[in-house]
């Protein structure tokens, strides 16, 4: 992907998917379509995406599905940077200080934090995502993305690639940071690391119950909607005197929900899989 002019090959190829379903282009039909008068140039440059992104057919070439995740990725703009949105405050306070919630979304990052800059949320949008929306509905829309990754991730799945993960739960700084020197995250907490794509998700414990269906229940039976609240309200996500190391060997880490004096005891093991009692 490092030449414009086979960029140029796969968005082509995807445009005539879109036109065209399932037959291939010739060669002379894309070399027509990308604009390129050189014959020979344009061979070594589609020659170059064979395989990995464009499959060469009966009657021409056809995108693979790396080819067609690629452009898409591409025309997302996860590959680019561009467009800016706030600071601005929404509607949620900050869990350590009470202060105002301050959004901002800047180089396909979306951030929340309060006026003391305490960190509360932050995750990865593609520029395309956030194309006409306000901040609020950025927010919420990285929300949903940081939901179902996290959905995925302790299923095994990578969020970004779809490789197999293992996710795990550390108790001790010993998860390094992208210069291999520095721990992130809170601890004790969730990591995932794809030995594949290189792809990271990190964050409290709390949030392998944001998806947990039990504990989802349990809000409900309370006239409470789970998925209502922000990622960094509930309790359990922002509040350290609720998460416990109950055992270390084999790992149980205890964490306390509790609505209305009813309580409801959560632990979770050493691969994020999570275990409700009722009290």
């Amino acid at each position: 992907m490092s030449d414009p002019l086979r960029v140029d090959i796969l968005r082509e190829l995807a445009t005539a998917h879109r036109e065209r379903t399932v037959e291939p282009v010739g060669f002379a039909d894309l070399r027509k379509r990308v604009g390129v008068r050189d014959s020979g140039r344009f061979r070594y440059h589609l020659n170059e995406l064979r395989d990995n992104f464009v499959r060469k057919d009966e009657g021409g070439y056809r995108l693979t599905v790396t080819g067609i995740e690629t452009v898409a990725a591409i025309l997302a703009g996860t590959y680019t940077h561009g467009g800016s949105l706030g600071p601005e405050s929404i509607d949620s306070d900050c869990s350590e200080c009470g202060a105002d919630a301050v959004a901002v979304y800047r180089d396909g990052r979306c951030g929340v934090t309060c006026a003391n800059d305490h960190l509360l949320f932050a995750w990865s949008l593609p520029p395309a995502a956030a194309a006409d929306a306000t901040l609020p509905e950025v927010v919420s829309l990285a929300e949903l993305y940081a939901r179902q990754a996290i959905e995925r991730a302790l299923a095994g799945v990578c969020p970004k690639c779809s490789a197999p993960v293992e996710p795990r739960i550390v108790t001790e700084d010993d998860d390094p940071g992208p210069d291999g020197t520095e721990p992130v995250g809170p601890l004790p907490g969730l990591r995932v690391r794809c030995e594949t794509c290189g792809g990271r998700l990190v964050g409290p414990v709390g949030f392998c119950l944001l998806v947990d269906s039990a504990v989802a229940d349990f809000y409900r039976r309370h006239d409470r909607s789970l998925d209502a609240l922000r990622v960094w309200e509930p309790a359990f996500v922002a509040d350290d005197d609720t998460v416990s190391v109950a055992e270390r060997d084999p790992l149980r880490v205890a964490v306390d929900v509790t609505l209305d004096g009813d309580r409801l005891a959560v632990t979770v093991d050493g691969s994020g899989r999570v275990s409700v009692r009722e009290e």
